[in-house]
């Protein structure tokens, strides 16, 4: 009898324990309240202030799921919480190990804020630097020339505008889109020439540049009128076109 009520009782704590995990396991699985939520940020907030970067990271991963069950991924809060996520990653020398955040902070911060915001220029700034490091420099050239229209229709300061072409030219060049790189260069051409001078190194650079690229497209007229007008000694061993 002693036996069969200690039986009992074991089978009771048994089923009660399990009930109880259960519960524990549901309650995990149900979303977060908004209060929930709001505490989340607040932390978060506070990690970023004490460049706790690590916690910045976990507590953004735990909490972007949540933000955009309540919400949606294009909401604000939730593209800040990845751009949180990909800045902790920068402030650590680090790239996100999951590149579809990179690009997702990127592209719905474009859609939410527009071209000019701040959370848009640091994710961008980002996104680039990470196609650089992966060596995808086609998908690099639309930033760029993201980034030139916003100076031009901006400061539309002369300096940097050369320094931005520049990053243009040597993009296309590696690409291989010839006419694009020849568009580049001659505008690197007319800011040096504007900034530096006609007699400066920058715009000697630029013109052999040019005069290397005319000779891989084949145009010898562009070429030598280009060489004379520069007075430089560019040799021109020009492959076929392919």
């Amino acid at each position: 009898m002693k036996n069969r009520t200690k039986s009992n009782f074991f089978a009771s704590c048994a089923i009660v324990t399990g009930l109880v995990f259960g519960l524990v396991n549901l309650a995990e699985a149900r979303p977060w309240s908004e209060r929930k939520l709001d505490k989340a940020i607040l932390k978060i907030d506070r990690d970023l202030t004490r460049k706790r970067w690590e916690s910045v990271i976990k507590r953004s991963e735990k909490a972007i799921p949540e933000c955009v069950a309540r919400y949606s991924q294009r909401h604000p809060m939730c593209i800040v919480m990845l751009k949180n996520i990909n800045h902790s990653y920068e402030q650590t020398r680090r790239f996100n190990p999951n590149p579809s955040q990179i690009e997702a902070a990127y592209t719905l911060s474009m859609e939410a804020f527009g071209t000019a915001h701040s959370t848009t220029v640091k994710t961008r700034d980002y996104y680039y630097k990470f196609l650089i490091f992966t060596e995808d420099y086609a998908a690099a050239v639309p930033l760029v020339k993201e980034i030139i229209a916003l100076e031009e229709a901006g400061a539309n300061d002369a300096y940097r505008l050369m320094q931005r072409y520049n990053q243009l030219y040597a993009l296309q060049g590696l690409i291989e889109n010839w006419p694009a790189e020849e568009a580049a260069l001659t505008m690197v051409m007319r800011l040096a020439k504007e900034v530096m001078g006609e007699d400066s190194e920058d715009v000697k650079a630029a013109a052999e540049a040019l005069a290397h690229n005319y000779c891989i497209q084949h145009k010898y007229h562009e070429f030598f009128e280009l060489i004379n007008q520069q007075n430089l000694n560019v040799p021109c061993f020009a492959k076929p076109k392919s």
